[in-house]
């Protein structure tokens, strides 16, 4: 039970407080894209959600192997991005001959599984020392926080194209970026980090 509660409150405080999108910049353009095309925010976030779990869960598992343990930053570099190329061929594999995924679906799903915020889930683990069950929780609160951020950009994005009182020189991306720094901003007061080191 208390494994339920730490991957609970490790996804929740990853959703809301420290956001990886806003307050890391992980998948930041991405996210921008699926912002200006909603419709597949969900399948794209549940995606990223999927990879997030499945990745943290089987780098955390070879982290219980002592040899894999005690290597360096470079290999656990190396170990977490071949799990990552594995678990997506899987899938796609898996996808293709079970439900006959056409191949534009299937470099869709490998541009979010190979997106930065699944990249940044096991680096994050393995800096923080989390447990198995804390980092499958801040996998799940990577994938929230990544669709929670987009549907908040794309509500500014809404606004701002609405808006006419904006200067010229401003419209378009200039305000996006102004918009996203200010929620980034925001971010990083609720997670209580430091802007300047």
């Amino acid at each position: 039970m208390t494994g339920l509660f730490d991957m609970i409150s490790v996804a929740l405080y990853v959703s809301f407080f420290q956001n990886l999108v806003f307050s890391g910049g992980y998948g930041i353009s991405e996210s921008m894209r699926m912002a200006a095309k909603p419709r597949r925010l969900l399948l794209y976030s549940l995606s990223i959600s999927f990879y997030s779990v499945v990745t943290a869960a089987i780098c955390r598992a070879l982290d219980f192997i002592p040899r894999i343990k005690e290597t360096g930053k470079v290999t656990h570099t190396v170990i977490f991005f071949f799990v990552i190329v594995v678990v997506y061929f899987s899938s796609a594999i898996l996808l293709r001959l079970t439900l006959g995924a056409e191949p534009k679906f299937l470099s869709q799903m490998g541009i979010s599984a190979l997106n930065t915020l699944v990249l940044a889930v096991p680096f994050i683990n393995f800096g923080a020392g989390y447990s198995f069950f804390e980092s499958i929780g801040m996998a799940l609160g990577a994938g929230i926080a990544y669709f929670l951020a987009t549907a908040i950009i794309g509500i500014g994005l809404q606004k701002l194209a609405e808006n006419k009182d904006i200067p010229p020189v401003f419209q378009g991306t200039p305000a996006v970026f102004i918009y996203v720094a200010l929620l980034s901003l925001a971010f990083s007061g609720f997670s209580g980090g430091a802007l300047f080191a």
